[in-house]
Formats: structure tokens, C-alpha cells, sequence
């Protein structure tokens, strides 16, 4: 046997009270529906307008080496914020603001409509509970103006391009995005940074030392004998500060061997004399040919 079903299935039934419902019990049903939208009701257009009202984003210009070892750089917004004349209340300062007597001062108003019960933002003072006679010249009774400021943001070191932070102005906050410029000396892996160093060919025969562009100074590197092009030496601690951790990056030197287009006729020489010992040619080289024994020798 089916169960009978109530008439009026979109409000709860009370056995122990009689049908209609009073206005009180309405009231009770609609209490806990009403805490949770009555919190997008205090003002003329509810919260809503405080959920569209998002922080501002900005773009800021980074070169490489700011980006990496961090700057405090000032920046001008343009932001909605307080009015400083009428200090957000709306009225012009010496003036006085008249009590709302549609709703009693208390911002909201009831409506009787049948057996409901409804409250709403007053609809005459928009929820303030009173009423601005004389509006503030400078935001003209809003409460808020645009102001330009200059402000300092802090850009922690270690900072890619394209991160976002947001940092409050005033009563408001801000997203500032960075864009960081190529470098022309380093190129950015994370946290390690990777450099070009060009040395001799009797630097990467025989080995030695050679100067190379740091981060953070000038460095001192150490070639060994037999180095290779585009052989790396891996410089540990010398890189970018790990934002998200601890410690640095490692700075990667690139070996690049730089072949003279012109020699002396005593470089040539030394160079032919060198090619002449050489045994693991494959084809040849200008000014040495063969011998008749297998052995090369200088060609005329």
C-alpha cells in the first residue's frame, strides 16, 4: 500500500500543527535558507559586489640578473581603494548622514507577502541604514576612488618568468606577474644557469686558467689539458637561489675553442710541424701530403 503523500511536498509537515502553516513556522523553515543567502545581501547588490571585485593584475619588467639575485622595485598602480577625503563613508567630511527610517536603521526591510515572511536589503538607504544627504565630491558617495600610488614590490630572488604574487596596497591587494628578460651571457635551467667560454687551442691542448662572467662575481676556471669543445665544467653553489628550497643552483661553463682565421708564418710553421706528427687524420691537411714511405711530409 502506498504511503500517502503530502500536499504540499516542497514545505515540511508538522503532525502536532495545523495546516496552513503559521507565519512563525514559515519563518523557522526558511531560516537556515536565509543564513545562507542572506550573506549575499548586504548592500544594494549583495557581496556579489565584493566576489566581481578581484584584485588588479599588473605586468612587471625584469632584467635577467634582478630576476636571480632579487630586487625591491617601486611600481605605480592605479587601484580603487578608500576615499581619503570622506574617509569611506560616503558623505562630505562636516556633513551628518540622516538615520533611515524606511528600515529602521537596520539596513534590512520585511516584506509580508501572504503567509511569507521575507527580508531584503532596504531598497532606500541600500543597506546602510542611513542615508548620505551631502555625497563626497571625490568618489561622489561611493565610498572609493581611484588613487595612483607608488608602491615597493619586493621581487624575491630566484623569480621565473611568468610567476605571479599577489601583495596588498592599501586596503586592496594586487597580482603582479614578472616578465624576465633574456640575458646575453646566461641562459636559465631552473635554478642552474649555463654560460659560453671561449679559450685558445693552446689552452685546450695544454690546459690552464681562464676568466669566466659569474652571477655574482668573476670566476677563476681551471682548464685541463685535452679539454674539448663543448665540454661543460660544472661550477656547484654558483647558480640561481632555489625559491621553493634550499641553496643554489650550479653554474654550467660551456667550452668553446676559438680557432684563429689568420697565423703567423711562425705559427704556421709549428703547425705544420705538429700536423706532420699527427696519426689520426682522416682525409687531409693543406701543406702536408704523403711520402712514398707512408709518412708525411711539408709539401712545397
Amino acid at each position: 500500500i502506498a504511503e500517502p503523500q503530502a500536499e504540499h511536498p516542497r514545505l515540511p509537515v508538522y503532525p502536532d500543527r495545523l495546516w496552513p502553516p503559521s507565519a512563525a513556522d514559515i519563518e523557522t523553515w526558511c531560516q537556515p535558507h536565509r543564513k545562507i543567502f542572506g550573506e549575499f545581501s548586504s548592500s544594494s547588490f549583495g557581496d556579489f559586489q565584493t566576489v566581481f571585485d578581484q584584485p588588479q593584475e599588473y605586468i612587471m619588467e625584469l632584467t635577467f640578473n634582478q630576476a636571480a639575485k632579487g630586487v625591491n622595485k617601486e611600481f605605480t598602480v592605479n587601484i580603487m581603494d578608500t576615499c581619503d577625503r570622506c574617509n569611506g563613508k560616503g558623505n562630505e567630511p562636516g556633513t551628518k548622514v540622516q538615520h533611515c527610517h524606511y528600515c529602521g536603521g537596520s539596513g534590512m526591510e520585511t516584506i509580508n507577502t501572504g503567509p511569507f515572511v521575507m527580508r531584503s536589503t532596504c531598497r532606500r538607504c541600500g543597506g546602510r541604514g542611513s542615508i548620505i544627504v551631502t555625497p563626497c565630491i571625490a568618489c561622489r558617495g561611493v565610498g572609493q576612488a581611484k588613487q595612483k600610488k607608488r608602491v615597493m614590490i619586493p621581487v624575491p630572488a630566484g623569480v621565473e618568468d611568468g610567476q605571479t604574487v599577489r601583495m596588498p596596497v592599501g586596503k586592496r591587494e594586487i597580482f603582479v606577474t614578472f616578465r624576465v628578460q633574456k640575458s646575453p651571457v646566461f641562459r636559465r635551467d631552473g635554478a642552474d644557469i649555463h654560460s659560453d667560454l671561449f679559450i685558445s687551442i693552446a689552452q685546450a691542448l695544454l690546459g690552464g686558467t681562464a676568466r669566466a662572467q659569474g652571477l655574482y662575481e668573476t670566476i677563476n676556471v681551471m682548464i685541463p689539458p685535452g679539454t674539448q669543445t663543448d665540454q661543460k665544467i660544472r661550477m656547484g653553489g654558483k647558480g640561481i637561489p632555489r625559491i621553493n628550497s634550499y641553496g643554489y643552483g650550479d653554474h654550467y661553463i660551456h667550452i668553446k675553442i676559438r680557432v684563429p682565421k689568420r697565423l703567423t708564418s711562425r705559427q704556421h710553421s709549428l703547425i705544420l710541424s705538429y700536423a706532420e706528427d699527427e696519426t689520426d687524420v682522416e682525409g687531409t691537411v693543406n701543406g702536408v701530403t704523403l711520402t712514398s714511405s707512408g709518412k708525411r711530409s711539408t709539401g712545397n
